[in-house]
């Protein structure tokens, strides 16, 4: 998997409580956006009107699209106009660092299977991990995926959505996408359910 992208962004607003409204509009434009993982946003501790947010992307190309979303269209100018001054604004990576929250409210897929016969698991995991790279990560919604391998050996696909229905529309959304196929080829696929974290 590409390593995570974080933009963290330091400005100064000219009305808190106005900003406040307008920065959770932009939030929620941006929960759309593939690639979005999550919006953390901040205020200084002794003046409100400091601002810092800090937004995960799942690479750098989602968060490059989306910084230029919020500088220029127009559903983005009431956000823009709150703002006074901005102080910095940059794109980092912290490969060590886990940064795709599932909080209650998240949608999960729990897909178990076993693998086909004559499968060797090292190639399913080959498979695996360039479907969730290639296109699992870019889908709306996606928040996070593991592979789980239980004692009897069969495995457990673990996939984290921003609620149940984006994590049921990324499965339909398996496909007719060559990765997905790839990865199916493999497995003999034992049960699938969707639910949502409380």
């Amino acid at each position: 998997m590409t390593a995570i992208c974080y933009e963290i962004v330091t400005y100064r607003t000219k009305d808190t409580d106005q900003a406040d409204m307008v920065r959770e509009d932009a939030r929620a434009l941006l929960t759309s956006q593939p690639g979005f993982i999550a919006w953390t946003p901040f205020k200084g501790m002794n003046d409100a009107n400091e601002r810092v947010d800090l937004v995960a992307w799942t690479d750098h190309h989602s968060a490059r699209v989306a910084a230029q979303m919020v500088a220029n269209d127009a559903e983005f100018a009431d956000f823009r106009g709150s703002v006074a001054t901005v102080t910095s604004m940059a794109h980092y990576f912290a490969a060590s660092f886990d940064p795709q929250p599932v909080p209650a409210g998240s949608g999960i897929e729990l897909g178990r299977f076993r693998l086909k016969p004559g499968t060797e698991e090292s190639s399913m995991r080959v498979a695996y991990a360039a479907m969730v790279s290639r296109h699992l990560t870019h889908q709306p919604g996606w928040r996070r995926q593991h592979l789980v391998k239980l004692q009897d050996g069969t495995f457990i696909d673990l996939a984290f959505a921003s609620d149940q229905d984006h994590a049921e529309a990324i499965c339909a959304g398996w496909i007719g996408n060559a990765d997905c196929k790839h990865f199916l080829s493999m497995i003999e696929p034992v049960s699938m359910e969707f639910g949502t974290i409380v």
